[in-house]
């Protein structure tokens, strides 16, 4: 069950940043309700997947059962995350504007989400970054721990867009640039600080 965990957190705060996925969501679920948000969730959650078992099965076929070994990767992968935090807390949003967007079905909505996240290969980096330092903690990662893993990364992402399209349809009057301005700053000094701990592990362990 630890396993499932983990993938659960790192399919969580993997799909924190606020970008253009998260901003169609939100469109989405102003206009068309809490269904529309839920169904392009599945989307993104279906890529944060497929680039999930990429970066699992990736260490592990590389890395082989274990990373404890592995410096090199850990320093690498935490300069990868403090570089994505970094960059998240500096990004300004610019201007979020709630534009009227063809109505579709479930399907397309599910499309939509999943080609616009794998259009953006840097989810698989962070995936990847990650993954290196949790790997890390555990003694051994096998083919089926894994497995684990990667279905823990498809419900912890599911969870935060249903949050997400939960979150706008309750609090939409209120809904602004600044108050997403501050989820990113929120997440992306979470990310930077687990990429400082990625490094410091190189040489506490």
């Amino acid at each position: 069950m630890i396993y499932l965990f983990i993938g659960l957190l790192v399919g969580f705060f993997v799909a924190l940043p606020v970008g253009a996925v998260a901003v169609l969501c939100i469109n989405r679920t102003i206009q068309y309700g809490i269904k529309a948000g839920f169904y392009t969730g599945i989307g993104v959650a279906l890529a944060d997947l497929f680039y999930g078992i990429l970066a699992v099965f990736g260490l592990v076929a590389v890395s082989g059962d274990s990373l404890q070994n592995q410096p090199v990767l850990r320093l690498v992968g935490g300069l990868c995350i403090m570089f994505i935090g970094a960059q998240m807390m500096a990004k300004k949003i610019k201007g979020i504007k709630y534009l009227e967007i063809q109505k579709e079905n479930n399907f397309k909505y599910v499309i939509t989400g999943a080609l616009i996240t794998i259009s953006n290969p840097v989810t698989v980096l962070a995936f990847i970054s990650v993954l290196s330092y949790l790997n890390f903690l555990l003694d051994k990662v096998s083919w089926i721990s894994s497995l684990f893993i990667v279905i823990g990364i498809f419900f912890g992402s599911l969870a935060w867009w249903v949050s997400l399209s939960y979150i706008t349809l309750k609090f939409k009057d209120n809904l602004n640039l600044k108050s997403l301005q501050k989820i990113n700053l929120f997440s992306g000094f979470l990310i930077f600080f687990f990429g400082i701990l990625l490094i410091i592990s190189i040489y506490k362990f």
